[in-house]
């Protein structure tokens, strides 16, 4: 299957054009859901900006075993908070955070379509070890499952650049949107180079981030990729996955940056890992 058009590619200035061509944007409201570990020094400035942009009126944050103050001040920020084990890896908090955005739209009763809406594993109660908005607000007098936008906590105000991942979506131009950072070269390390290679080889698009869990994507889409992969190789295996279903997956560059990595030995036996875990999920793709 051929890549689907960037607005680096030949054909990607015509989704640009599109965009800017006064298409309305779809009225379904954005959920956005973070995995966060010790980001207590810049996770308020994260949600905030989140919580800003356009469509966007929920905010999850699944905090993962953090021994600083994250969970507390993400929910000062706004945002509703999940607390799990610090074992807890980022996928199983992603899942978590839509979990809880189902659970939600349940209980409002908003209107769901069991193909395209996403999991709710692991959820016994909507209120289970949450905390943030009040549970009222949570979809209410909408009739629709809200569309999903993952994001890594540590942007910080540049979170404001997430719009260029929402308007395709929105705008029914697209069904799955990545980011691109385009202060910095495409994602460095052994487990980011394996993934991109193995997305290129089965999909033909060269991913700039085929490991961070950064992009928007429709419920429908985001139905069609589960089960996800575990570990590092659930983005790699969601992009294949939705591209062989013939969903619309674009990429588009955002002008922000991640803190630099850690060095070291454990730095580099957790590269290590990731480089197994996305060597395990490409192997039952091919």
């Amino acid at each position: 299957m051929d890549a689907q058009p960037t607005p680096d590619s030949p054909h990607g200035g015509e989704l640009n054009d599109e965009l800017e061509g006064g298409r309305t944007p779809s009225e379904r409201s954005v959920a956005v859901v973070m995995a966060a570990h010790d980001e207590a020094s810049r996770i308020a400035l994260t949600v905030i900006a989140a919580r800003r942009l356009p469509g966007v009126d929920l905010v999850v944050v699944v905090d993962t075993g953090s021994t600083d103050s994250t969970a507390r001040v993400a929910e000062e920020s706004g945002a509703r908070v999940i607390r799990l084990g610090a074992r807890a890896g980022r996928t199983e908090a992603l899942l978590r955070g839509v979990a809880e955005v189902t659970a939600l739209e349940a209980m409002a009763g908003v209107g769901t379509d069991p193909g395209a809406v996403g999991s709710d594993r692991g959820v016994a109660r909507a209120d289970r070890g949450v905390s943030g908005a009040d549970r009222g607000m949570a979809g209410s007098g909408r009739s629709a499952p809200r569309h999903l936008l993952f994001l890594e906590p540590d942007v910080q105000t540049d979170a404001a650049e997430a719009v260029r991942l929402l308007e395709p979506v929105q705008a029914g131009l697209a069904d799955a949107v990545l980011a691109r950072e385009s202060r910095t070269a495409a994602e460095t390390g052994a487990a980011a180079r394996r993934a991109r290679r193995g997305v290129e080889r089965a999909t033909g698009l060269s991913a700039g981030r085929p490991v961070a869990a950064e992009l928007c994507l429709t419920r429908k889409a985001f139905a069609a990729a589960e089960p996800l992969s575990g570990g590092a190789g659930a983005m790699a295996g969601l992009i294949i996955d939705l591209m062989r279903h013939g969903f619309r997956v674009t990429e588009v560059p955002v002008d922000w940056s991640h803190r630099p990595r850690r060095g070291g030995v454990r730095a580099g036996l957790r590269e290590f890992g990731q480089w197994r875990e996305v060597g395990r999920t490409l192997s039952t793709r091919r």
